[in-house]
């Protein structure tokens, strides 16, 4: 999946390294129809992988697919069948130097911590699972490995350094954010390291092998089982039937490509590989899920966003209730099995919820008040209201947890049912508040006083991320981006900006981690762009 995912990404003219991170039994080499790397350290004045001095890209070789290279870990190490001495931190820092558009590391299976930490550092981390309940049961010890992991490569951790090992000492093999925080409930700093290690944390799923759409349904109900369970949400990219026994063969053999022909792959691999093109929209499709609360947008619960309409969230929470109720291998996912049946339970509920709604679409007030409910979601807000120690059932103290504005519509449905007497306050107090909603329409925002020193939108882009004090390379990871549509958008460049639908998701994405309004931004670049 690895090679072909590379082979659809080269064909948009994209330049694309494969790093094979099976340090005993490499095998891109094969697929990707280069030649075996052979190094003889003892004659050639590079170091092995590992030693002072050595570097990944000494061990770069073309492949026999354009814009397409291979570095293999494997291969470059001085003796074989041993672990290299060798972290992830510090293969990923020398990645980070090479010049290519797309770095794809194929992983080996299993749970060997320098896998693992290569999966918890990248940028894009992507579990490929399928329906068994083995590889679901395989793939939550793999997401539960990575969080382990990731909690020690937080930032605070080594000033939590006693708290963080002993907390870490204490889980079991099947240990989740329950037990993580019960282990952490006599240290604060221990605490904020698990949960801000949730919110930090950003994986993506693959489900393989799907031959009907309840297994196409599968990998969202995965997603949601392990939010409940680990705090972490992965994105699902595609729902693919990938089988390699049949068509591996006869490239091996005949040097051809899959049985449709090198230029004919399917139709599932070119769509996962789209969507990791656009890696942003997956995001801005599917928001992390909020705790439940009066107030909270239902589409927020679920894990999509505010945006969609009613009749796909009512999809969408139905698609989740009847997995959980039919899939027994989500099970698997949880320490406590009995979950499965209390979230479904949960989840029914909602569904009657949103069944009963009137209207067919959310109100423009609704969808506000739930992108003002995502904004302003903060990791520390739990951190005095939060009981200790999560059960099933109980508000969780996940770090996306804030308090929460009422919408503009449970205002008005309060004011309709007030009496006459109460009425002239009433009226009083919402003049009052069309006057300062009046004041702040009038007051000059921080886009309106950009706009008065730039003589382009682009460049109120570049002087919101010089405000920030961001390079180019930090936005396009905290927005998943790629560098080059970024300075696109701040130069204004045609040649070079995508399609409007892909730009003005960019643009709303680039507004969400500036914190502006992001339909004026949208308005002005596209009102700049047709002026031009």
């Amino acid at each position: 999946m690895c090679a072909e995912v590379a082979r659809s990404i080269a064909r948009q003219n994209q330049r694309v390294l494969c790093l094979d991170a099976s340090w005993s039994c490499p095998t891109l080499n094969v697929l990707l129809h280069a030649e075996e790397p052979r190094f003889d350290f003892r004659s050639e004045p590079i170091p092995p992988i590992g030693e002072d001095g050595s570097h990944v890209a000494d061990f770069i070789v073309p492949t026999g697919s354009k814009n397409i290279w291979l570095a293999n870990i494997g291969s470059a190490r001085h003796f074989p069948f041993v672990r290299p001495r060798l972290g992830a931190d510090a293969i990923l820092a020398q990645l980070h130097e090479l010049d290519f558009d797309w770095i794809l590391i194929d992983l080996s299976p299993g749970l060997d911590p320098f896998d693992v930490g290569l999966f918890t550092l990248s940028d894009v981390p992507i579990v490929v699972c399928s329906p068994e309940p083995a590889s679901v049961r395989m793939s939550t010890q793999y997401l539960r490995s990575a969080f382990y992991q990731a909690i020690g490569y937080h930032p605070q951790a080594p000033q939590a350094r006693d708290d963080v090992l002993e907390m870490l000492y204490e889980q079991p093999l099947n240990m989740s954010l329950d037990s993580l925080i019960d282990s952490a409930r006599d240290s604060e700093e221990a605490r904020h390291v698990v949960l801000d290690t949730g919110r930090r944390f950003e994986t993506y799923l693959v489900v393989n092998l799907v031959r009907e759409g309840s297994e196409r349904d599968l990998g969202y109900v995965l997603c949601h089982a392990w939010h409940q369970e680990l705090n972490i949400f992965p994105r699902v990219l595609a729902a693919v039937d990938y089988e390699d026994r049949r068509w591996f063969y006869n490239r091996r053999t005949t040097g051809l490509g899959p049985g449709r022909g090198d230029e004919a792959l399917s139709k599932d691999t070119e769509t996962l590989a789209k969507n990791l093109l656009d890696i942003s929209l997956v995001d801005a499709r599917f928001p992390r899920p909020v705790p439940r609360s009066s107030n909270t947008h239902p589409a927020l619960q679920l894990g999509i966003s505010p945006e969609t309409a009613k009749n796909e969230v009512r999809q969408h929470c139905r698609r989740l209730w009847e997995g959980y109720r039919r899939e027994e291998s989500i099970s698997l996912v949880f320490s406590n099995p009995a979950d499965r049946k209390s979230i479904a339970d949960e989840l029914e509920t909602l569904y009657r919820q949103v069944l009963t709604m009137s209207s067919d679409t959310f109100s423009p007030d609704q969808v506000q008040a739930a992108r003002r409910d995502a904004v302003r979601r903060r990791p520390a807000a739990e951190a005095s209201e939060a009981p200790q120690g999560r059960r099933r059932n109980e508000t969780p103290p996940l770090p996306m947890q804030a308090a929460r504005r009422e919408p503009p519509q449970a205002k008005s449905d309060a004011s309709e049912g007030s009496t006459n007497e109460t009425a002239p306050d009433n009226v009083a107090d919402e003049a009052k508040q069309a006057g300062r909603e009046a004041e702040a329409d009038e007051a000059p925002t921080q886009l309106d006083k950009l706009r008065a020193r730039t003589d382009s939108p682009g460049e109120i882009v570049a002087s919101l991320r010089r405000q920030a004090d961001l390079s180019l390379q930090e936005l396009s990871l905290r927005t998943h981006i790629g560098i080059k549509y970024l300075a696109a958008i701040e130069d204004a460049d045609l040649e070079v900006l995508p399609r409007p639908v892909y730009l003005r998701g960019y643009l709303r994405e680039i507004a969400r981690i500036f914190d502006v309004e992001a339909q004026p931004l949208i308005d002005e670049y596209f009102r700049f762009l047709e002026e031009g």
